[in-house]
């Protein structure tokens, strides 16, 4: 392997999609990935400028830097669907990359928003069809016992405990 910074950033791309295709979880991105990218393509770049352009060396440099952008696109995709697995989990995943961060918090908040529309949609849709039965009763909640008492339509209610609910009439 040839040594620099242009072959080690090709490199570490290389294990890094490698890893991102056979861990479960995403894997962790060195932090210096971005600058030695730069460095790499800075010295792809430089190398273009020269006269020979019609090269064949300068043809691989251009087909090694869209091979590099080609795996950047790959990485991220693959960590984007891991991301939207573990959003939709609420089960936050370790090394996240700087930006990766705030993806996943606003995914998560989509997803609840989500799922609570849906939990309104739903609750609305099973008793849409509910009729109201119209009653001369009304529910009341008791704070503190009651014992038995006699309505003023002469039957008996009760006894009852606080907390208790009952439908009585008026």
């Amino acid at each position: 392997m040839a040594e620099g910074p242009e072959k080690s950033a090709y490199d570490i791309l290389v294990d890094l999609w490698r890893r991102e295709r056979e861990e479960e979880g995403l894997a962790k991105i060195p932090e210096d990935l971005p600058e030695r990218l730069r460095e790499y393509l800075r010295g792809i770049k430089h190398y273009l400028r020269t006269p020979d352009k019609e090269s064949l060396s300068a043809e691989l440099k251009l087909a090694a830097a869209d091979a590099a952008a080609s795996l950047i696109r790959e990485i991220f995709e693959l960590r984007l669907n891991k991301l939207i697995k573990s959003a939709l989990k609420e089960s936050a995943p370790e090394n996240l990359f700087e930006f990766e961060k705030a993806v996943y918090l606003k995914l998560v908040s989509v997803l609840r928003e989500y799922r609570e529309n849906v939990k309104e949609l739903t609750t609305a849709a099973a008793y849409q069809s509910w009729e109201r039965i119209a009653s001369s009763c009304e529910v009341v909640h008791f704070l503190k016992d009651v014992p038995e008492f006699v309505g003023q339509n002469l039957e008996s209610y009760g006894p009852f405990k606080a907390g208790d609910i009952a439908s009585l009439p008026p």
